[in-house]
């Protein structure tokens, strides 16, 4: 044991070694951030983007160096216990910057709470259905880099034996000198309002840059920067603004809601059931979500409010004014969630009076949770039959097989080549979305199936006169539509992410089509006037107006978990992060540095966000 003592500036030497091989290892590993990151306008910028992958790599191998090496080092001086330390330390410490570039390739966020309520939330088995194949994956990386790791730490110690101190330093010394140059750097491009710089540093994980605007302000010095409101949580809220005034009709409505639905898999070919029933339905061939994800996509559609309110009103427990005037009018309420809905937690507001409904359909895999709640709703449709049951009924019928993509035991896919099971960890910039996208059309066609079987269930029974439908999606999936490696949703605000299919059936609507911009919005509104005869004006109780009234739509304000966006007629997309930060896109995800922020707009914006706050007060 005592020839493991040894002194503790050696083994911090030696440690500082073994930091810059993993920052080595880390610069190799910011590739993949980098890959992500559009074209830069200019030299200085890509001048800018090395030194900091650089000097930040460092930065981010010190971190289990400082908390976990050299404690251990001054506590025991023992070579053996710092070995182990610096192994499992770097290790766990890898493994979690592997997992953050995988997600960030796909997503475009860091790992974050959000992603930490998904993977250890209830349910968290639902919202991550994960094959064998990545399980087996995992474990040979992390024994993997536990090997590498001892070798590197063995190979420090050997390196501190026979190098300089002088080429250690003057290599520390370099990598400060980078560090500060962009530290500075970022200042000045803050000031000067400079997107190509400023904008960078949310490609990479646990990065604040150096932004010395306000002190500059302070000093009487002009900055260009519009500051841009990101927190709108805290504040008193007015919801709704005055009370309802409702003269229920006692029609009954349907939910039928698909988890991802991407808009152009409602067809002829991929979805012919959907397809067929949607000629005797109003169908909006422009709709759009509230949101990317499912949180504030269902929040949007139940509430008619942006996603910003969400932190609030589940804090609250607020209950959307639908939902409650169903309770009112004495609807039979029966929700039919195959994940469940407790994460994301939406029994804490949406279905806030429903909660005891929240769990999860019977069945290990989505295709078997969908099957059971479409025979539960079918069952309930029939007890409601045979009892004599007057009430009417509002259902939520919502489904997670396009999410999972785990195919049906047996289940033989219409479209073909296609993957058995959603490869994620194949996906990647230029890999051919061809057979991932028909894996995704085969759950879509199945799903379709299940339609049909509620579909014939409500004609079997007659209900269809007396029912309103909507059919509709959460949000959108992406299969790589813009070219810009996104895959799935939760990443983006262009069409790919939020576009959805929107039918609504009415026996007291005529079929038709109609192409102007309409939201998730506007569903709350449409309810309110079919279903309660509400005398207020929609401006009481939602952002949004009736699918019908065909008034032009200039802008979308959208949300996902990190920011909010602001969509204008052209498809133009400001993208406003939580920490204040914005970009700005067109359509196709293209960075458009040459345009200045839209302050018009925001203001428009602005107006929406705060319609239900109380003014000033917090």
């Amino acid at each position: 044991m005592s020839g493991n003592i040894v002194s503790r500036r050696v083994l911090l030497n030696a440690g500082l070694w073994f930091v810059l091989f993993n920052a080595v290892l880390i610069v190799l590993l910011s590739m993949k951030y980098v890959v992500q990151i559009p074209e830069l306008p200019d030299g200085f910028s890509k001048v800018y983007l090395t030194m900091f992958a650089i000097s930040h790599s460092v930065v981010l191998a010190l971190i289990p160096y400082v908390f976990v090496f050299l404690p251990v080092t001054i506590l025991t001086r023992c070579k053996r216990k710092s070995m182990i330390a610096a192994a499992v330390s770097f290790t766990l410490y890898l493994l979690v910057l592997v997992i953050d570039s995988y997600i960030f390739s796909l997503y475009r966020f860091h790992i974050n709470s959000y992603v930490i309520e998904q993977i250890a939330g209830p349910g968290a088995g639902q919202v991550f259905e994960i094959s064998t194949a990545i399980y087996v994956l995992a474990v040979v990386l992390v024994a993997a880099i536990f090997a590498g790791e001892l070798f590197l730490f063995k190979f420090a110690c050997f390196l501190k034996e026979r190098a300089r101190l002088n080429v250690l330093y003057t290599c520390l010394c370099s990598v400060f000198a980078m560090f500060i140059f962009c530290q500075a750097s970022h200042a000045a491009a803050a000031a000067k309002g400079d997107r190509s710089i400023v904008g960078l540093d949310k490609y990479f994980p646990l990065c604040k840059p150096c932004n010395m605007n306000s002190l500059l302000v302070s000093l009487g010095i002009e900055v260009n920067e519009f500051v841009v409101e990101s927190n709108f949580t805290g504040k008193n809220y007015q919801y709704p603004k005055t009370e309802l005034i409702t003269e229920p009709t006692g029609k009954n409505v349907l939910f039928f809601v698909l988890d991802s639905w991407h808009f152009q898999t409602m067809d002829s070919i991929v979805s012919p059931n959907i397809y067929n029933f949607s000629k005797r339905c109003s169908k909006f061939n422009h709709h759009c979500s509230g949101s990317n994800g499912t949180r504030t996509g269902v929040f949007s559609m139940f509430f008619g409010l942006p996603g910003v309110y969400w932190n609030d009103f589940k804090e609250k427990g607020v209950s959307p004014v639908m939902m409650d005037e169903f309770q009112k009018a004495g609807y039979d309420v029966k929700l039919f969630p195959s994940a469940s809905l407790q994460n994301p937690p939406l029994d804490k507001n949406v279905f806030v009076k429903f909660a005891d409904q929240c769990g999860s359909a019977p069945g290990e895999k989505a295709w078997q949770r969908d099957v059971n709640l479409t025979d539960n709703f079918v069952k309930f449709l029939r007890q409601r039959k045979q009892s004599g049951s007057k009430k009417p009924f509002f259902s939520f019928l919502f489904y997670d097989s396009l999410h999972s993509m785990i195919m049906p035991d047996g289940y033989k896919g219409k479209f073909s080549p296609a993957w058995e099971y959603a490869k994620y960890e194949s996906l990647g910039k230029g890999v051919d979305p061809t057979e991932f996208f028909n894996l995704y059309k085969n759950m879509v066609y199945y799903l379709d199936g299940v339609f049909a079987d509620v579909l014939k269930e409500l004609e079997s029974q007659g209900l269809l006169d007396n029912t309103i439908i909507v059919i509709t999606g959460d949000h959108g999936q992406e299969f790589d539509d813009n070219k810009k490696n996104f895959w799935g949703h939760n990443g983006n605000y262009s069409d790919a992410q939020i576009r959805v299919p929107m039918l609504y059936f009415s026996k007291d609507r005529e079929p038709a089509e109609y192409d102007y911009w309409t939201a998730h919005y506007d569903i709350v509104p449409t309810i309110m006037e079919d279903v309660f005869k509400v005398k207020n004006e929609e401006s009481d109780y939602s952002v949004g107006h009736t699918l019908f009234e065909d008034s032009k739509r200039d802008f979308l304000l959208v949300d996902s978990y990190i920011g909010y966006g602001m969509i204008d007629e052209h498809g133009n997309i400001t993208n406003i992060l939580y920490g204040g930060e914005c970009e700005i896109l067109d359509n196709r995800l293209n960075e458009r540095y040459e345009r200045s922020f839209d302050e018009a707009l925001y203001k428009k914006i602005k107006g929406q966000i705060e319609a239900f706050y109380a003014s000033g007060s917090e």
